[in-house]
């Protein structure tokens, strides 16, 4: 069928589900370079899936599928084409329109194409453009933005807009011919599993000018992350813009390559600020050709504002590795720190270095202001490890032992002005920090790491701590040892071999005694801090189920005033790791008279999914309740007062997590939970086929956790006991419902509200066995106002049997945390 002009709305607040699944369609082209076209064009609408091919082509500008109000979700299994002249997109959502989730199936394909070829002209090609808001996307196929033309300006996702969340998993890519993710906007988060790739700017955070700048929450890299050019080429590229966080995790890549010209895998400049780069995997940079330079991470001004490039943290691990290559032509640095730009800290335990065949290469090239360097694995390259004619505050060094006065060995090598303060780590008397300087100027202040290691066991001789320092270089003049000096408990003396050699070996002559064995207390109140971040979302699902019970009835009833009905449920908590549960429900309900009823349940734990297994909640017994209800009508008008009660018991084991020296202590104890609500409803006929209610009601619920002592094991040497935990509030509830029997047999229902505690007793969590550990507020910032929301249906399958599916929503009353529930049951009067 034509998918071309649908109109979708959206009625009370129900969605709904269209299948798209046409073999193709198209939108006819358009010589006017001012027109438009959009085969698909979206407002307001609920759930769409496309399993087909929409393909659109004109002369001017095109979008396959084009949102300009408010819609749930796409899903593409198909394949989403717009090509155009100028500007070629696949999905368009336009300003001030929102789109709750993209899904790209990986059998889904995403792209625009722009084919035009006029010098100066605006073409473009986008997989997605967003100028509004997009809640998620999630890419299990192809994401593309092609320009075959004159600009060569294609990108997956170009985003002027707010994206929450960019989901690209494994097996899956996002590509461009500029950039894959080219951001001007904000985008919370970026998870890449798959390939991120283009010819130029592979993520491109740039904003406008230095009063609107682009951000990146967080960047999550467990794929490949690359870009390669004939010209210039970064994998990521910042200016004008904040990243708060890149991750390049273990196993995943970020590099670039260029056969001309610069390149570099990381690229902060024009005012753009990266907070924190943790590097678990490789950042590399490779230049092949005969100009530019080559650089794992490049910090730099960028723009004729003077506006500082800023990095805040380098952290490369002991599995990372941050290189650069280049040859005789292609100068290369692991790191290049240009003018005017600053780079913080740099944490290094793995692998800095630089490298060219026949040419020049450094692993850390400063000309600006770095702050502090700590190098506990190696900085090395081809000229030299550390290029200094900028500042450097404090280089604290790890790297040598093997060096001699007439050998170099493995020593950090180093060239230009000193650091302002060094400071030698020392490991062992084989493994200790080597300084040699080919070029020394300034004063530097020598001393020993509080990194070292301690104990009696690295007193002694180490030989060419330093080669290329004079005497006044250190401060003592034209003596030729330092006397006996302290730096951070360590007593030791530094002593030039020969007078003007430049070359120092060190006699350490104390140091601070071993550590005291056993989990400490700073860790093991972190652990404790974790546990109850994890118990919080125990509670909450343990709450939501509580009180979405308070919801369960059977009213359908036979010629004996019985009423059975069996079904199922599942509630998910917005934890991180996907904290859920599964039960089974059974209700039933008597008729006293025609309008009064009592009821119970049960409901019964199948499983529980608490990834991490901190929490395990067991499957042992059910919540049980009770509810009655008086309605003044038997259709649905007038008042209706609903009483509900009811308890349940959970078997609880609490295993804590390891943080540094802390202990993975484990205990059980159990989580009650129990409450009761009184709700009123009076219900409006505003045609014979809707009604509307208002409704109000009071509710009280408590979780109780009690007191226990982890159990003593090998490794678990000094156990905690626990207080009690113990939480309740008191909930005043309103809001609206509505229900419309839209065919005889079926009717939709939804409502929305809002809950707020009018007295609440939020616990702390406590435990003793570790000296110093202090109670935690279980909950500091509580949320008191909430949003709930509920939609459903039923069918009537015959007299006196009906099938129903209900799904809710509630926010909850811990920060950013949510619950989601959907049940199902089958209805029967006897």
């Amino acid at each position: 069928m034509q998918l071309k002009n649908i109109a979708l709305t959206l009625a009370f607040t129900l969605s709904c589900l269209f299948a798209l699944n046409a073999n193709s369609a198209t939108c006819p082209s358009n010589s006017s370079p001012t027109s438009s076209c959009t085969d698909l064009n979206l407002n307001s609408a609920g759930e769409i899936a496309i399993g087909s091919t929409v393909v659109v082509t004109n002369s001017a500008v095109t979008e396959a599928v084009q949102n300009t109000g408010n819609t749930s979700s796409i899903t593409n299994a198909g394949t989403l084409s717009g090509t155009a002249t100028y500007t070629g997109t696949g999905i368009l959502n336009n300003s001030s329109s929102v789109i709750g989730m993209i899904t790209n199936n990986s059998t889904g394909s995403i792209v625009g194409t722009s084919t035009g070829s006029v010098s100066g002209a605006n073409q473009n090609g986008y997989g997605i453009l967003n100028n509004g808001t997009i809640n998620n996307i999630n890419n299990s196929g192809l994401i593309n933005g092609l320009d075959s033309g004159y600009d060569w300006d294609g990108s997956g996702i170009f985003n002027n807009g707010v994206i929450v969340n960019i989901t690209n998993n494994t097996g899956a890519t996002i590509s461009g011919d500029v950039s894959a993710i080219n951001n001007s906007g904000s985008i919370s988060v970026i998870t890449n599993n798959g390939t991120l790739s283009s010819n130029f700017y592979t993520i491109e955070n740039f904003g406008l000018d230095l009063t609107h700048l682009a951000t990146i929450g967080v960047l999550n890299n467990n794929g490949v992350i690359s870009s390669s050019s004939v010209a210039f080429s970064n994998a990521i590229a910042n200016g004008y813009g904040t990243i708060g966080t890149i991750n390049n995790n273990t196993g995943a890549t970020i590099s670039t390559i260029t056969t001309n010209n610069n390149t570099q895998a990381i690229n902060n400049s024009a005012a753009g600020i990266i907070s924190t780069l943790n590097n678990l995997g490789i950042i590399s940079a490779s230049g092949t050709g005969s100009g530019g330079f080559s650089a794992g991470v490049f910090n730099d001004t960028g723009d004729g504002t003077g506006a500082a490039g800023i990095i805040q943290t380098i952290n490369n691990t002991a599995t990372g590795s941050i290189v650069a290559t280049g040859n005789s032509a292609t100068p290369s640095y692991g790191i290049y720190n240009n003018t005017g730009a600053i780079i913080n800290t740099i944490n290094n335990a793995g692998s800095i270095s630089g490298s060219a065949s026949g040419g020049t290469a450094w692993g850390i090239y400063n000309v600006s202001n770095i702050g502090t360097i700590t190098n506990t694995g190696t900085i090395t390259g081809t000229t030299y490890g550390i290029y200094n004619t900028g500042t450097i505050t404090t280089l604290n060094n790890g790297q040598g032992g093997t060096a001699t006065h007439t050998s170099n060995g493995n020593a950090l090598t180093y060239y230009g002005a000193s650091p302002q303060n060094y400071n030698i780590i020392i490991n062992s008397t084989s493994h200790y920090g080597q300084l040699i300087n080919y070029s020394s100027s300034g004063s530097m202040a020598f001393g020993i790491s509080a990194l070292s290691t301690k104990g009696s066991g690295v007193l002694g001789n180490y030989s060419t701590v330093l080669n290329g320092i004079t005497s006044a270089n250190l401060g003592y003049g034209s003596a030729t040892t330092s006397g006996t000096q302290t730096s951070n408990g360590y007593t030791y003396t530094l002593n030039e071999t020969a007078s003007g050699s430049n070359i120092w070996d060190l006699s350490l002559l104390s140091a601070p005694p071993l550590p005291v064995t056993g989990p400490s207390t700073a860790d093991t109140q972190q652990s404790l801090v974790n546990t109850a971040s994890v118990l919080q979302n125990t509670f909450t699902l343990q709450n939501s189920v509580l009180a979405n019970s308070f919801s369960y009835d059977c009213n359908v009833f036979g010629a004996n005033d019985v009423c059975i009905s069996a079904g199922g449920r599942n509630t998910a908590v917005s934890a991180a790791n996907g904290l859920n549960n599964t039960s089974a429900l059974l209700i039933a309900a008597y008729r006293v008279m025609p309008t009064v009823r009592v009821g119970a349940y049960a409901d019964q734990n199948l499983s529980v999914n608490n990834a991490g297994s901190t929490v395990n909640l067991g499957n042992n017994t059910p919540l049980i309740g009770l509810f009655g209800a008086w309605n003044e009508r038997l259709d649905g008008t007038g008042t209706e007062v609903k009483v509900s009660a009811a308890y349940g018991q959970k078997n609880t084991t609490v295993t804590r997590q390891v943080v540094g020296t802390s202990e993975a202590g484990s205990g059980s104890s159990q989580l009650n939970s129990q409450g009761a609500q009184v709700a009123a409803k009076y219900g409006f006929g505003v045609t014979p086929d809707v009604i509307v209610s208002p409704y109000v009601g009071i509710r009280y619920t408590q979780n109780n956790m009690g007191g226990y002592t982890e159990q003593a094991t090998s490794s678990v040497t000094a156990p905690l006991t626990y207080s009690a935990l113990n939480s309740n509030a008191t909930t005043a509830l309103a809001g609206v419902g509505a229900q419309y029997k839209f065919i005889p047999q079926a009717t939709a229902f939804a409502s929305v509200g809002v809950e707020t505690d009018t007295n609440t007793n939020n616990g702390t969590y406590s435990a003793t066995g570790v000296a110093g550990l202090t109670p935690i507020n279980f909950n500091a910032n509580p949320v008191k106002t909430r949003p709930t929301a509920t939609l459903g249906a039923y069918y009537d399958v015959e007299k006196n049997q009906r099938l129903g599916v209900t799904g809710i929503y509630r926010q909850e009353a811990y920060q950013a945390t949510a619950s989601t529930t959907v049940m199902a049951t089958y209805t029967v009067g006897f």
